[in-house]
C-alpha cells in the first residue's frame, strides 16, 4: 500500500518549513509566488492533503462525495447518478461527478484531484469498475488513505472495498427459465463481450442456466456485439445470416435494453413480427421499454436503490472502521408484450 505522504514530506521536498506548506495550503497572501509555486508542485505531485482534512471523516467535512462512472451516453448510468445525488442531497451532501473514459487506466491525475477535493468520499460505478482495468488497485488503495471507497459493481474480492451490486445469476436465470416456460428451446444471448469477466458473466450465467434446463447452448447462439442499439443491429443480422432458418433461434436475450432496442429493429427490418416470429427480453428496464413496439420485457436491477444504498454505506463508513462487504440487490422480470406472454405456451422444438 503506498505511503501516506505527511507535511513533512512536503516540507522537505519543497525545501520549506511545514508552517509554510501550511500557509501555501491555507491559501495565504504571505508567501512568495515563486515559493507558493514550488511547494504546489510538490503537493500535487503527492496528491497530499492537510492532516486537518483527512480528519474530517472523524469531524469537519467538506460534505461533497465524488461519483466516478463512465460518460453518461446510457440512461442507465443516468439513473445511478440521479439517485446518489438525491441520497446525498437528503443526507446534507453533495455529489460531485467525475467522468472516465473507456477502456482506459485509471489515471493518477484523477486520484489526485478526489484527493485535492478533500472529498468525504467516492464511489465507482459502471463498466470503470472493471477488474481489467489497469491501475484499479492502486488507485483504491491510496484513496482508501484518505476516503472512504464504495463501488457500484460486481463483487471483486481481490479488492478492498465495500461492493453493491446486482444479482447478475438472478437477471439471467429470469428471463431463461420465462422463455422455457413459454415453450422456447432455441434461445440466443446478445450484446456484451466474453473477453472481458466482469462483462461476460451475464453471459456466463445465461450458458450456466440453458444447460441447467437441458437446453441447446448452441456457439451460434451467443454473439458478443457490446452494449449500444448499434451493436444489437449487428448482432442480429450476423446471428441469422449464418444460420439456416430451420436453425434460427425463437427468442433472444439481449444484454441490456439498448442491445434489444437494436435487435429489435433489425429483426422487423428482415420482415419478422414481434413475438410471433420471435421473442425478445432485455435487461436494464429503462424508460422508454413500455413505448417500444411491442413493449419490451426486461430486467430490473434496480440502480436507483443501488446507488441509494451505495451513498448510505458511504456515509455510515464514515462514521466507523467498516470492512469490505457486499450488499446484493435482487433483479426483477418486469414482462412485457416483447416476450410472447399472451401468446402462451407453445411447443417451439
Amino acid at each position: 500500500m503506498p505511503k501516506k505522504v505527511t507535511i513533512y514530506d512536503i516540507a522537505r521536498e519543497a525545501g520549506v518549513s511545514t508552517a509554510t506548506v501550511t500557509r501555501v495550503v491555507s491559501g495565504s497572501p504571505s508567501v512568495k509566488a515563486a515559493t507558493r509555486e514550488r511547494v504546489q508542485r510538490v503537493i500535487d505531485a503527492h496528491g497530499y492533503v492537510p492532516s486537518a482534512s483527512a480528519r474530517s471523516l472523524e469531524g469537519s467535512c467538506t460534505r461533497t462525495i465524488g461519483i466516478v462512472m463512465p460518460r453518461v451516453i446510457n440512461p442507465y448510468f443516468t439513473r445511478v447518478y440521479d439517485s446518489a445525488y438525491e441520497e446525498a442531497e437528503a443526507n446534507g451532501y453533495y455529489a460531485a461527478l467525475f467522468h472516465m473514459k473507456e477502456n482506459q487506466p485509471i489515471e493518477r491525475e484523477l486520484v489526485h484531484e478526489l484527493i485535492r477535493r478533500r472529498l468525504d468520499g467516492v464511489i465507482f460505478a459502471g463498466n470503470i469498475w472493471s477488474s481489467e482495468r489497469s491501475g484499479l488497485k492502486e488507485a483504491l488503495e491510496w484513496l482508501h488513505n484518505y476516503m472512504p471507497v464504495v463501488a457500484v459493481c460486481p463483487p471483486a474480492t481481490q479488492l478492498d472495498c465495500i461492493c453493491v451490486h446486482s444479482d447478475l445469476i438472478g437477471c439471467s436465470r429470469l428471463p431463461v427459465r420465462h422463455l422455457h416456460t413459454l415453450g422456447h428451446r432455441r434461445i440466443a444471448f446478445i450484446g456484451g463481450s466474453m473477453r472481458l469477466s466482469d462483462a461476460s458473466r451475464r453471459g456466463q450465467n445465461f450458458l450456466e442456466e440453458m444447460r441447467r434446463l437441458d437446453l441447446p447452448d448452441d456457439p451460434a447462439y451467443h454473439v458478443d456485439c457490446g452494449y449500444d442499439s448499434e451493436g444489437g443491429e449487428r448482432a442480429v443480422l450476423r446471428m441469422l445470416s449464418g444460420l439456416d432458418k430451420g436453425r434460427w433461434p425463437t427468442a433472444l436475450i439481449a444484454f441490456n435494453d439498448l442491445v434489444a432496442l437494436g435487435a429489435m429493429k433489425q429483426l422487423k427490418k428482415m420482415g419478422l413480427h414481434l413475438p410471433d416470429d420471435m421473442a425478445i427480453i432485455g435487461c436494464d428496464n429503462q424508460f422508454f421499454c413500455p413505448y417500444t413496439d411491442p413493449p419490451l420485457t426486461s430486467v430490473d436491477l434496480h440502480p436507483e436503490e443501488m446507488a441509494r444504498s451505495a451513498v448510505r454505506e458511504l456515509l455510515v463508513s464514515r462514521e466507523r472502521d467498516a470492512k469490505s462487504f457486499s450488499l446484493m440487490r435482487e433483479a426483477t422480470l418486469i414482462v412485457r408484450e416483447s416476450c410472447g406472454t399472451s401468446l402462451g405456451y407453445r411447443n417451439l422444438g
